[in-house]
């Protein structure tokens, strides 16, 4: 803030104090409105409600003591008679503090008002595909994104996020690094940031409630912003439908991809064997992450080789895909991934 601004509504507030304590009166309605109009200038500076309340009370200590000391020089008996006004202080300190957060408070959820407004605006652009307009790049702007950085996204269920719930979330994502947008969208809550990391977000989710969410990639550019949403709402969907948990775009994108045209998909890769028989799952699962050998699939699973190679040779059986080709293991993970009940592997 100009320092000059800052001294002048100081010297302002200094003097209506020293003559309402010379009055022997508590503070008038002009000296409150005065106090109103700093917490609103504060607020829009950016700074802190606490910052300024702590510097009222610093600056009341600092008058007191001067007053204190001073009558001391002069006559010890003025500074006894000084400690009779100590609650006409303390009077004007919580009324003058009330009028500030007030103020303040005022303008912050105009700003808070006007900023939710500015998110939603700019997350409809995004997904009306409007990522070159002039108009777009404004919103961002506004919102103090960089548009032409990298953005990342991670949606979740809007249900456990009441209003209140949900301005508290903000309040700490913007005391966080970087800078984020929380917007509710229909069922879903859609966080979209910048120059911070997704395990901040989800550490701040996991502070209200065990998190379910999707996790975009790190996109650049307001395209990117629009692909990164997109990524994590499909994420969130493959997360529903496994029953909760974080699913990153970056692992499960074959999955979050394809999960909207399961209906039509479903021929392919639909399969009793993914629920009636979970420990062939695991090892068809196990195959796959430890690059398609036997071997370390039996270490990772705690079998002995050959009883790998049986339960490979099992599904092939209930199924007819046959995870040792591309094919049949697209298959298969796809079946696993898509069944009604998704057993864990190693379960």
């Amino acid at each position: 803030m100009p320092r000059p601004d800052h001294e002048a509504m100081v010297r302002e507030h200094i003097r209506g104090l020293l003559a309402g304590l010379a009055a022997r009166r508590l503070p008038a309605r002009a000296d409150a409105e005065h106090a109103r109009a700093m917490g609103r200038r504060r607020a829009q500076q950016g700074v802190a409600v606490e910052e300024v309340l702590s510097a009222y009370h610093l600056g009341y200590r600092d008058v007191w003591n001067t007053l204190l000391s001073r009558a001391h020089t002069e006559d010890p008996g003025q500074a006894a008679r000084l400690l009779g006004l100590v609650n006409l202080v303390w009077a004007w300190l919580r009324v003058i503090t009330i009028a500030v957060a007030d103020g303040h408070a005022e303008t912050t959820r105009a700003r808070e008002e006007n900023r939710i407004g500015l998110g939603h605006e700019l997350l409809d652009a995004l997904y009306a595909g409007r990522v070159t307009a002039e108009s777009t790049e404004l919103l961002a702007h506004a919102l103090a994104f960089d548009p032409h950085a990298e953005f990342q996204a991670i949606c979740c269920p809007a249900g456990p996020w009441p209003p209140a719930d949900l301005d508290v979330l903000r309040r700490r994502l913007r005391a966080e690094p970087g800078t984020s947008s929380a917007i509710t969208r229909g069922p879903v809550l859609v966080i979209v940031f910048q120059r911070t990391s997704a395990e901040r977000i989800l550490d701040l989710l996991s502070r209200h409630t065990s998190p379910m969410a999707g996790v975009g990639l790190v996109r650049p550019g307001l395209a990117g912003a629009a692909a990164a949403v997109v990524d994590a709402e499909r994420s969130l969907a493959v997360a529903q439908r496994n029953g909760g948990g974080v699913v990153r775009f970056g692992s499960e994108w074959l999955a979050a991809t394809l999960l909207p045209h399961m209906d039509r998909l479903r021929q392919l890769t639909d399969t009793t064997a993914a629920v009636e028989q979970p420990h062939l799952c695991d090892a068809v699962r196990a195959f796959a992450d430890n690059g398609f050998s036997v071997t370390a699939s039996a270490r990772a699973l705690h079998v002995h080789p050959n009883t790998v190679k049986y339960r490979l040779d099992r599904w092939k059986q209930h199924t007819g895909w046959d995870p040792r080709t591309l094919d049949g293991l697209q298959r298969s993970l796809l079946g696993i991934a898509f069944s009604s009940s998704v057993p864990e592997a190693g379960s």
